[in-house]
């Protein structure tokens, strides 16, 4: 099928303006073809994408719940002990559960094709960079995969069950009953899901604006208490009104940070050291 497809010349000085947009047309279609085989397989399991993936974490019975259960009684607090009740799940619009099955099978391609959409994208920009560079692509495609996927299921286990939590039990009045429609169901998790493994890979964003000298890991430095600041003015937002919930969520977050802030650092050791040798 990518066949049909093929790459130009890896040489960049061969290839013309047109050429790239024609090698950047190709990698959208092989992206796309991926990500909808991927969501065509998912589509194919309703039953276990929805029922066991996209309602578990609103269950009792959740590994996420049940745990949290266990560490919120170890430590003598019920602040912790979260969807213990299910949630009241609706549907409103006649075509809605449909429109939610087409949006979970498409997000699920989004994630289950990731590997293959990143490779695309590294070999589209191959051709520009040096032999050197060139010799990282196997590592650095396994880890924007693995740091995808790991963010992925921080947004799943972690967050999801905390914010579900949060958010169906959040009432302005008591007598206002809280009916969750399926749709917003469904993209709160998805999205959330989704995004956390965006941000999960900002250790390779950093690394690679380090390499081009457009951020150093004194810039990042400098404003750690406003990130710092920034991640638990989130947690606090979307976690329950208790300081364990907001360390659950802040800290992991700024830890990635700290790691990012570690990497840059190290890369600027590499490239002095680099500048040495050639001097």
């Amino acid at each position: 099928m990518f066949g049909l497809f093929p790459r130009r010349s890896s040489n960049i000085d061969e290839m013309s303006f047109f050429d790239h947009l024609e090698e950047l047309r190709f990698t959208i279609i092989r992206s796309i073809l991926a990500l909808m085989v991927f969501a065509a397989i998912a589509f194919l399991f309703k039953e276990f994408i929805f029922n066991t993936v996209i309602l578990g974490p609103q269950k009792a019975d959740f590994i996420s719940n049940i745990l949290f259960c266990r560490f919120s009684h170890f430590i003598g607090s019920e602040a912790l002990c979260m969807n213990q009740a299910p949630v009241n799940i609706i549907n409103i619009e006649i075509a809605g559960q449909f429109k939610s099955h087409l949006t979970i099978s498409l997000i699920a391609g989004v994630v289950l094709a990731m590997p293959f959409i990143l490779r695309e994208i590294w070999l589209f920009v191959k051709p520009a960079l040096n032999p050197g560079e060139r010799k990282g692509f196997p590592l650095s495609l396994f880890m924007a995969s693995l740091l995808f996927f790991i963010g992925v299921a921080f947004g799943y286990y972690v967050l999801s069950p905390v914010t579900i939590n949060f958010l169906s039990t959040y009432q302005l009045d008591a007598g206002i009953e809280n009916q969750i429609r399926i749709g917003s169901y469904v993209r709160t998790i998805s999205m959330l899901c989704l995004a956390t493994g965006i941000a999960f890979e900002m250790p390779l964003i950093v690394l690679f604006l380090t390499i081009n000298r457009i951020i150093t890991a004194a810039f990042l430095r400098k404003y750690r208490k406003h990130v710092l600041v920034f991640f638990f003015i989130i947690s606090a937002v979307i976690t329950p009104p208790d300081v364990i919930s907001q360390f659950l969520v802040g800290i992991p977050l700024y830890l990635l940070f700290e790691l990012c802030i570690v990497i840059a650092k190290r890369m600027e050791r590499r490239l002095l050291r680099k500048q040495e040798a050639a001097a």
